[in-house]
């Protein structure tokens, strides 16, 4: 009879005793924050990836634009969040493996402040330039800036955004003299490249393939380390003339530090799950973007060695923030 009672007692208890946190995750809806304004690739990235992790882990993922001080401010709302995995951040590769190098006074420290989940997705960049330069490929353009140093200028939308640094690894490497002009945004940057004012730019894949269709830039080579769908037909910038080369931005999913590892691995397989859906892959693949859907150990070697790979671009050029 006593052991009736106690087996009875504690069946009680153990259906009672609820699960820990880490279990019941996620129990409520989950913000994630983006370090830059509506519109543009990283906002359709997240919204894509709200959708189907919403509708695979039953609460809303909602998403924050939260724009300034070149990632900082979103970067360091994410750092200063509890970790508990219901506050995550979609960065810009830039965010994290160019900023330390550039910035002095950041919010957040890439590697103390968070812990990888995953890289979502990937955008190579594409070498374009208008119609009047004589240059028909990146050879012919390099033997001309060589003839004629500072003679080009190239568009871009900040210092140490994909547009920049691409272009100035492309200059190091090639030993070349082209000059920046600063832009506040990809549209008016590509406009003044088509109309003639600038002669050269990197630009995404589906704006380099609808402005060549129509014959208002020339495409010079695509910066992957393969040739891309989108443009079967034009050569890599390695493949060109430049051995090496590569400039894509990335797009990672981080939480906070200390987040738990069992929070850290769900949210990583459920991305890995979400990303490989061909919906999700199809809308990826119309705006010209790689899927990745990586592990939080692959994403980490990645930030390790491109922050090495542009610290030492950035001191050998001497490449500085405005003041």
């Amino acid at each position: 009879m006593k052991w009736t009672i106690f087996l009875a007692v504690a069946a009680c208890a153990a259906m009672a005793a609820p699960g820990s946190a880490e279990d019941r995750y996620p129990s409520r809806p989950v913000k994630l924050i983006l370090p830059q304004p509506a519109g543009g690739a990283v906002d359709l990235i997240a919204r894509a990836l709200a959708d189907r992790l919403a509708q695979q882990m039953g609460q809303p993922f909602i998403v924050e634009n939260m724009p300034g001080a070149n990632g900082s401010l979103a970067g360091g709302n994410v750092a200063r969040s509890p970790s508990d995995g219901y506050t995550l951040m979609l960065a810009v590769d830039s965010n994290l493996i160019i900023n330390p190098s550039l910035y002095h006074t950041l919010t957040y420290d890439p590697f103390k402040d968070f812990v990888p989940i995953g890289i979502v997705a990937r955008l190579n960049m594409v070498l374009v330039a208008n119609p009047k330069v004589s240059a028909n490929n990146v050879k012919e353009l390099i033997a001309y800036a060589k003839a004629y140093p500072n003679k080009l200028n190239y568009a871009e939308i900040g210092v140490g955004s994909a547009m920049h640094m691409g272009m100035e690894q492309f200059k190091f490497m090639t030993k070349t003299e082209i000059n920046r002009v600063s832009y506040r945004g990809t549209a008016p940057a590509i406009s003044d490249v088509v109309a003639g004012t600038v002669d050269l730019m990197f630009t995404g894949p589906p704006s380099a393939k609808s402005m060549s269709e129509g014959g208002k830039l020339k495409v010079l080579a695509v910066a992957s380390p393969d040739r891309i769908v989108l443009l079967p037909d034009v050569p890599t910038v390695a493949e060109a003339g430049v051995p090496g080369y590569t400039m894509a931005s990335w797009f990672g999913l981080l939480a906070p530090a200390k987040t738990s590892t069992t929070i850290v691995e769900r949210l990583s397989a459920e991305t890995k799950t979400a990303v490989n859906n061909q919906v999700f892959k199809d809308r990826m693949k119309s705006v010209g973007l790689e899927i990745d859907g990586g592990t939080p150990e692959a994403m980490l070697e990645i930030m390790q060695s491109d922050t090495q790979r542009w610290a030492e671009l950035i001191k050998a050029t001497g490449i500085t923030i405005p003041q």
